[in-house]
């Protein structure tokens, strides 16, 4: 047997870094060590580029863990670093089923915005959930799988294995987030993923963005086309969209306006696309972590990225982003993003960049300049707005007035043609009335007429909405002598007070008619601005002349505080202060039941003269209730039916429509009103009614359109005074031709020279307008009074007797109190007891005495648990002779 052959072994092993480097021998020619072991400069063999040499190199090495990367440099500079751990890629059986979860959220989402427009569906309702999957859950899920094998197909073209994303959504209805889709995540980290160059970077991060982005605006114009003008039936408050340029831009030419409409309740595609739309825009946005950061890593390079200036410069850009945000909206996604976007941009060793292979291969100009332009477009006119969905809180409102006249010019010699468009502020049709009256001195001079007016001047509207508006036209008209009414100057502005009667929303909308041409206050009525023992009330007059005037009162019970010439054409402020028993010593009211404030004459220079008087606002009279019950006196009665309306808030109008419970009068009855409810009272015997109804508003007694009488509400002790009300002018009959001659006609007893015929009849002396219709123009006690005359000297005081009537269940004591500058002290005679006893009537007799031509008022008070009868007295403006 031969002896064996002794086996040579070698003194030593390669180590590691020597394999490593007899492997890049075979591609690289090797210069100076730039990291020990680790970097060197290299120049790739003959007949190979250095990325040839750098992929053929890395095949070699992928096997033993290694990752070789060449950077930009002359020579380029080729590192050695550990293969990345390779990341869990999930199962394919259990990416589909997170892709079948998100779309079970998905269809959810669908139901539950489904509902918003059905009050009697559940979310689990089978006609929803087929709904939402074939228009929300099918066409996001199909455009999300475009762009996640779109993104894959474009990676593996580069050799890289990048997967499919998954999509994450939540199955929450949230107004600031009502897409169900929250974003999608990528399998893989950015560094841990070696990407060949930074070409193939911009284009792998461009894709899936731009399919969403594009797809999702897709989707959103075929939901605009499905979406109906006409809004669904709403159960809550909606969520609203807004639209960014470019879907404004492609829907311009069809749709135009009704975008704005249809983004209200926009169909399930259309909810879908803009979801889709927003994902794919946000993520382009230059956040770290975001494929937005890896494009702009990609275009601008590692070593311009991870400068400690550019880097600082950009969290300041960052930070200043945020605080716009934070200042200019509340919608939390946004400030999520930017607060996340600042503080990752702060902190960029939480968010590594993107592993690039070959940074010698650059996007060429061209390719950034493309990359850049597409990034741009896309930011600014894919820009969603500061709030890309919000809730329509006024969903179900009235009808928009925001765009009805506030003025008018009127010209008496021709007809004023006045248009209101009928839009609803929300969402929902509306339907309703609208009243239309003119207020002020000379209202009666003018006539509104509208064929569209039913009987009673009142236009009714159904079912207007945005899509479908409807409008109500009307004429202004002067009335002349042909048609037995007066022609006095119009010099005095009015308001044209609309009502819009819609169930739950009841608004009023002022329109000042004025004369532009001619010196006058610029409103109708005095504005009380303090409601005092000594009001003082202000009114606001428009001079269009160069003549001098001064301002005159012969009211004695009111005296200017500011100045009363008035020079250059101009705005002019008057206020006049009242002494007490000012507003009470008013012997006439409006048509409306305002006092009529203290007649205000401007003399001119050259001798004209204008007269104002006007009433003065929030002097109705009131009515005073005790625990929200009230019982109709019996003499309210009449024999006719009339209506009783009773209003929280606002002026008084009469019913718009006619179709109201009628009660059951006589013996005991009860109503119990709401806001804006109405009853009728038939004619015959009353009986006991009692009234309920709130603390505050108002209540108007009305027939066939026409207002008797109205009241505010307060709450107070229940006292009435019959033939008179609580804290206004009592009137006393007039018994002799001794007054004071207020218009200085030498008449002491005539009703209103220069006045207005209230009643047609051609004679201007008449007392007022038959309101009740009894036929009767003079009287003072009527059930319903008659409206007073517009302008009247002031009557003599002699005597009268007035009833007190109790209501409430305890004793209520009375005082007698008077005020003036009477040089004589016995002025007035009172009869009237120290107190009234519970639910009872005693009789109050008044007379005046002594022979001194005075101005004289009487009201009655009730007030912390007491009545006083309050009596003024007061020498005229040249005083007492």
């Amino acid at each position: 047997m031969s002896e064996a052959e002794p086996i040579v072994l070698d003194h030593s092993a390669w180590t590691q870094q020597e394999l490593t480097l007899h492997i890049i021998h075979r591609y690289f020619d090797l210069g100076n060590e730039v990291m020990a072991g680790q970097a060197w400069q290299v120049r790739s063999k003959s007949g190979r580029s250095d990325s040839e040499a750098l992929v053929q190199l890395n095949k070699e090495l992928e096997p033993l863990g290694y990752l070789s990367m060449l950077d930009r440099g002359n020579p380029p500079i080729l590192s050695i670093a550990n293969y990345p751990g390779g990341q869990q890629i999930i199962a394919n059986w259990q990416l589909s089923a997170v892709w079948l979860m998100m779309a079970g959220f998905l269809t959810m989402i669908g139901s539950a915005w489904l509902m918003q427009f059905d009050s009697s569906a559940t979310a689990l309702d089978s006609n929803l959930l087929q709904e939402s999957i074939i228009y929300m859950a099918i066409p996001m899920m199909l455009i999300m799988a475009l762009a996640s094998e779109v993104r894959r197909r474009v990676a593996l073209q580069y050799g890289v294995k990048i997967g499919h994303f998954v999509p994450i959504a939540f199955p929450i209805l949230a107004v600031s987030w009502p897409f169900g889709l929250a974003g999608i995540l990528s399998q893989h980290r950015a560094d841990l993923l070696p990407i060949p160059h930074r070409r193939a970077l911009a284009i792998i991060e461009l894709v899936a963005p731009l399919i969403l982005f594009f797809g999702g605006s897709l989707l959103t114009l075929i939901g605009l086309y499905l979406t109906p003008l006409e809004p669904p039936e709403l159960s809550s408050a909606p969520i609203g969209f807004d639209n960014n340029i470019l879907i404004s831009i492609l829907t311009l030419e069809w749709m135009g306006e009704d975008l704005l409409i249809k983004l209200q309740w926009i169909h399930l595609t259309g909810l879908a696309g803009i979801g889709l739309t927003l994902i794919g825009w946000t993520l382009l946005l230059p956040i770290p972590g975001f494929p937005g950061d890896r494009l702009l890593h990609a275009l601008i390079g590692p070593a311009e990225m991870s400068d400690s200036n550019r880097q600082t410069g950009i969290f300041i850009l960052m930070l200043g982003a945020m605080v716009i945000i934070f200042a200019n909206t509340d919608y939390m996604p946004w400030l999520i993003i930017a607060a996340l976007a600042a503080m990752r941009r702060f902190s960029p060793e939480n968010s590594p960049p993107p592993l690039i292979v070959d940074e010698s291969i650059v996007p060429s100009n061209k390719e950034r300049s493309r990359f850049v332009t597409l990034l741009i477009f896309i930011l600014i006119l894919g820009f969603p707005g500061l709030s890309p969905s919000f809730a329509i809180n006024q969903w179900d409102e009235g009808l928009d007035i925001s765009g009805w006249v506030d003025e008018v010019e009127l010209n008496a010699s021709e007809p004023y043609n006045l248009t209101l468009e009928l839009s609803p502020e929300g969402i929902n049709p509306v339907s309703g009335w609208i009243q239309i009256r003119i207020e002020g001195e000379y209202s009666q001079l003018w006539d509104i007429n509208s064929s569209q007016f039913n009987e009673n001047g009142i236009y009714r509207f159904d079912q207007v909405t945005q899509n479908s508006p409807d409008l109500l036209s009307m004429t202004i008209t002067r009335l002349d002598s042909t048609q037995n009414k007066s022609t006095l100057v119009y010099d005095a502005s009015m308001w044209l007070r609309i009502l819009v009667d819609v169930e739950g929303h009841i608004e009023e909308h002022l329109t000042v008619l004025r004369n532009p041409a001619t010196t006058s206050p610029i409103d109708p009525l005095w504005l009380l601005i303090e409601d005092t023992e000594t009001p003082r009330i202000c009114m606001s007059i428009q001079k269009v002349d160069n003549r001098t005037a001064s301002l005159v009162l012969t009211n004695p019970f009111w005296e200017f505080e500011n100045d009363t010439n008035l020079t250059q054409p101009g705005l002019y402020d008057v206020c006049l202060r009242g002494y007490e028993g000012a507003l009470q010593s008013s012997q006439y009211k409006d048509e409306f039941r305002r006092v009529m404030g203290p007649a205000l004459t401007l003399d001119f220079e050259n001798g004209e003269r204008m007269t104002w008087w006007l009433p003065v606002n929030g002097t109705e009279a009131k009515l005073q209730i005790s625990d929200g019950a009230w019982q109709i006196p019996d003499w309210y009665s009449a024999n006719t039916d009339y209506t009783i309306t009773f209003g929280g808030q606002g002026i008084a109008f009469c019913p718009s429509t006619t179709i109201m419970p009628e009660m059951e009068i006589g013996d005991s009855w009860n109503w119990t009103f709401s806001d804006r409810s109405s009853i009728r009272i038939p004619a015959g015997e009353l009986g006991l009614g009692t009234l309920y109804f709130g603390s505050s508003g108002w209540l108007a007694f009305c027939k066939e359109g026409v207002m008797l009488r109205s009241y505010i509400i307060v709450e107070g002790d229940d006292v009435i005074l019959d033939g008179g009300d609580i804290g206004t002018h009592l009137a006393i009959p007039e018994q002799a031709e001794t007054g004071v001659d207020n218009n200085g006609d030498g008449d002491f007893d005539d009703a209103a020279t220069p006045g207005v015929d209230n009643n047609g009849d051609g004679d201007f002396d008449d007392p007022g307008v038959d309101a009740n219709g009894d036929g009767d123009y003079t009287d003072v006690g009527d059930t319903l009074p008659d409206v007073a005359p517009v302008a009247a000297d002031v009557a003599p005081i002699a005597a009268a007797v007035y009833t007190i009537s109790n209501r409430m269940n305890k004793t209520i004591p009375i005082a007698v109190s008077w005020t003036g500058d009477s040089p004589e002290s016995y002025v007035w005679t009172v009869s009237i007891p120290d107190e009234i006893s519970p639910n009872s009537d005693l009789m109050m007799y008044l007379e005046t005495t002594g022979t001194t031509a005075l101005y004289r008022a009487v009201w009655v008070t009730v007030d912390e648990g007491e009545i006083t009868v309050n009596l003024a007295a007061r020498c005229p403006i040249d005083g007492c002779e």
